[in-house]
Formats: C-alpha cells, sequence, structure tokens
C-alpha cells in the first residue's frame, strides 16, 4: 500500500506482520478522514471537541480496519482513563489523539510523567487534527512530534507536527525516548531539569526550571519579611553557589539569587543588593580599624563563613544539588571547601573593586568584622 504522505511510520529494523499491519491500519485511517474532511463543512470541525476527534478517529479506524485484515474488536477506545486515548490489542501499539481549532500544527499534549500510560503499549502513534482553516489530520511516531516541554498544571510536553526528528526534545537531552518512558518520575523530572539549566549556562541566560523538582511553599512572600537567623541561613547558602556576587559585572551580580529565592524558597526580593553590597561597608576587623573599608560582601562572607564551611563539609542535599547546579568552574566533589575557597580567591583576584583584600588569609583566620 503505498503510504499517505501525512502518515510516518516507525522506522523499524526488521518490521514484522503486526508492525506492517498497524502501518496499513493507521496509513488508511488517516487517508479515510482527510478524504471525509474534505466533503464536509469545515465548521462542522471547529465545533469539534478534544474528546469528539478521539471518537472520529476511533469510528474511523474501525471502519477501515476490515480493509486491510485487522480484527476491528482489537482496536479500543480507552479515552481520558489510559495513556494513549486508542489501544490496539495484542500488538503493543497505541494512539494518542490530540487536536487544535487553530490553523496550526502545534498544541499543548500529555503529561511527561504517564502515569497512567498502558503496560502493554511500546510503541505509541501520535493521531493529530488541525481544526482551524483547511481541517486536516496527521500521524507520526509519538516521540517524533514532541518539540519542548512546558507546564500546565504539571509538565507536559509540546506538540509540533512540522517537527524533523533531530529537534525532537529527546534528541535535545541526549536520550531516546523509549528509555526517558521508564524512568521513574524523579529521575524524568531531574533529567529534564538538567537539560533546561544547561541549555540556560549555555546561552548565557539567567533561567531557572521553576516548576520541577522542587519542594517549596505554595505562597509567595518577601525576603525582606524573614527574621535575622532565616535570612543569615539563606545568605550564607548564597555565598555558596552563586560567584556572581564576587565579580565585577555587577550588572548580573544578583539576578540568578533572585532567580533561586523564588525557585527554592518562593520568596521575592526586590532588593537584593541591599543585604550584600548596599552600604555598610567594612571598616573595622578583629577590633582594628582598616586603612581603607572593604566592601560590605566581605563583611557578609566573613560573618557567614562558619556557616559556610559547615555546610560544605558536611553538606545537605539541597546544597550538594545547589552546587551541581550552578557552579561552572572545576572543583573536588571531596573537598568542596576547598574547592570554594580557591573559587573565592579567583574572583576577588579578578575583581578591581575586590583584588587588594587578603580574603583566604581573613576567611583561614577566621577574621571577625566589627
Amino acid at each position: 500500500m503505498e503510504q499517505d504522505s501525512r502518515f510516518i511510520a516507525f522506522d523499524l529494523d526488521g518490521m514484522n506482520h503486526v508492525d506492517q499491519l498497524v502501518n496499513e491500519l493507521l496509513t488508511l485511517s488517516v487517508s479515510y478522514m482527510n478524504g471525509e474532511a474534505l466533503l464536509e463543512s469545515p465548521h462542522h470541525y471547529r465545533t469539534m471537541s478534544g474528546a469528539d476527534v478521539e471518537k472520529l478517529s476511533y469510528e474511523s479506524m474501525k471502519s477501515v480496519a476490515p480493509q486491510v485484515g485487522f480484527d476491528v474488536d482489537r482496536i479500543d477506545l480507552i479515552s481520558g482513563h489510559v495513556f494513549p486515548d486508542i489501544i490496539l490489542h495484542n500488538t503493543r501499539y497505541g494512539v494518542e489523539v490530540k487536536s487544535t481549532q487553530k490553523d496550526a500544527w502545534t498544541s499543548t499534549g500529555s503529561s511527561i510523567v504517564e502515569s497512567t500510560r498502558d503496560i502493554n503499549t511500546d510503541r505509541v502513534y501520535m493521531l493529530f487534527g488541525k481544526l482551524g482553516g483547511i481541517p486536516e489530520f496527521r500521524c507520526k511516531p509519538y516521540q517524533q512530534c514532541l518539540s519542548n516541554i512546558a507546564v500546565t498544571h504539571s509538565p507536559r510536553y509540546l506538540i509540533d507536527m512540522n517537527l524533523s526528528e533531530e529537534d525532537n526534545i529527546f534528541s535535545k537531552m541526549n536520550t531516546k525516548y523509549d528509555d526517558f518512558r521508564q524512568f521513574e518520575e524523579n529521575m524524568k523530572i531531574s533529567k529534564v531539569r538538567e537539560y533546561y539549566l544547561q541549555k540556560a549556562k549555555a546561552e548565557h541566560k539567567y533561567e531557572m526550571p521553576w516548576w520541577m523538582g522542587e519542594s517549596t511553599s505554595v505562597n509567595l512572600s518577601f525576603y525582606n519579611d524573614l527574621s535575622k537567623i532565616e535570612k543569615s541561613i539563606i545568605q550564607a547558602r548564597a555565598c555558596i553557589l552563586f560567584r556572581s556576587l564576587y565579580q565585577k559585572d555587577s550588572h548580573n551580580r544578583y539576578r540568578p539569587i533572585s532567580l533561586w529565592l523564588c525557585n527554592s524558597y518562593s520568596l521575592l526580593c526586590p532588593n537584593m543588593r541591599d543585604d550584600f553590597s548596599a552600604g555598610g561597608k567594612c571598616t573595622v576587623i578583629n577590633g582594628k580599624k582598616l586603612e581603607k573599608p572593604y566592601p560590605h560582601i566581605v563583611r557578609e562572607l566573613l560573618l557567614s563563613h562558619q556557616q559556610i564551611k559547615t555546610l560544605l563539609i558536611n553538606p545537605d542535599e539541597d546544597i550538594l544539588r545547589g552546587i551541581h547546579d550552578f557552579w561552572d568552574f572545576d572543583y573536588d566533589e571531596n573537598n568542596l571547601y576547598a574547592s570554594w575557597l580557591e573559587m573565592i580567591v579567583e574572583c576577588f583576584k579578578n575583581n578591581p573593586e575586590l583584588s587588594f583584600i587578603p580574603i583566604r588569609e581573613l576567611l583561614e583566620s577566621n577574621a571577625v568584622p566589627s
């Protein structure tokens, strides 16, 4: 049977009789649905709901099944209870049905978690209905039309039926859909989170996937409303994670910290610089007045140093993940404190505002600011 250009099959080595039968069924179904769309008024399709399109797809498959010798009783519309929407029993195949009222081949798809996936379905096709403009239907392997991930109430795939195979989200994440779908939920979230963090770093953007893998308050609040003790704990962690605090690029110094506060703690801080560098220069250390005052960040480092050292010698899960996400320099996993100290010294040396300060000596001697 000649393949319809709007149907793309799985690229399978050693295709067997079942594979061929499913391909023929779906090729003919798509051709049938597009033929019917030419006969019906476009208005008819523009009023269809997602459930209507699922039912149309199911009935179309049943209508053409006898022509290719596919048992009608093996076609089952599950719709809403199990992923995918249509199960082709005893084939390991299923069909997920999506549609849009727009004249476009893009839409929001299903959850990346796939917690309701049918355990007997290995290969899934996407049957997509473009109901706006001139109604049309296309069908292709599920993973080949998933372009990205976005959030509604949970992480969901974005669909693009014009997507080339090398541009799907799994190629971008350097993994395969068949591997990814079998990961545990936390592993999926971790893989996707890592991808978006690395993508932001590569593009030199200040972005964080706030919707993934974070356990934080459901309410946003203000950092400035925290107690002094609560602030000191967060400041110590920020001093560990973000070397931007010590670099000469003042424009971007606090942007990653602001994102991190919102992402990890549900905290908003409109004046982040006030707690790290605005005013309050360090003028006295160990009871002796300095000839030249040190910037405020030095005072914060010295006040937080014992907390910082404790956190790096006995790191908790949050610090370890933060280091993995935000440290963009080489470090020794077995000696995080020494790695952090070397980073601090290097940043001070390369920042004209801080280069005159003997920061290693101050930290190693546990100097006390007044």
